[in-house]
């Protein structure tokens, strides 16, 4: 379907606003949650049910997987102990994590990195980890 395709292409995520825009009303918005379809990660955000476990954690912190969880997402090998990587918008405070806060580090840059909704590029991960990694050695 339409909203599948273009949610995937936003990286798994998508705003209430995308899937009004594609011609998703808020009934078919229900319909497609209560059917398993989609998955509603926080208010007016949805993922696809087979979005990556982490990508959903961090867009229900309010951000996307950067730094180690990044790399980690795009296949690289790293070495951080699970911690999940957050970049949160500069603006942004982080909800509340189910999880334990020491298992969450959070990333604002002044800017977005490059990247889609679910998690920053390659490059712009690599950047975060030479700055993150080597703080935590």
């Amino acid at each position: 379907m339409r909203f599948e395709r273009e949610t995937a292409e936003l990286g798994g995520i998508a705003r209430r606003s995308d899937l009004r825009r594609i011609g998703l009303d808020d009934e078919a918005v229900r319909i497609l949650v209560a059917h398993g379809r989609l998955i509603r990660v926080r208010q007016a955000w949805y993922a696809l049910p087979e979005t990556d476990a982490d990508v959903l954690r961090a867009c229900s912190l309010g951000g996307r997987l950067a730094c180690a969880s990044a790399l980690r997402f795009h296949g690289e090998a790293v070495d951080d102990a699970g911690v999940l990587h957050v970049e949160l918008p500069a603006n942004a405070m982080a909800r509340k994590p189910e999880c334990d806060w020491d298992h969450v580090r959070l990333h604002q840059p002044r800017s977005p990195s490059m990247g889609n909704r679910a998690v920053v590029d390659l490059c712009a991960a690599q950047r975060q980890w030479e700055r993150c990694g080597r703080a935590t050695r």
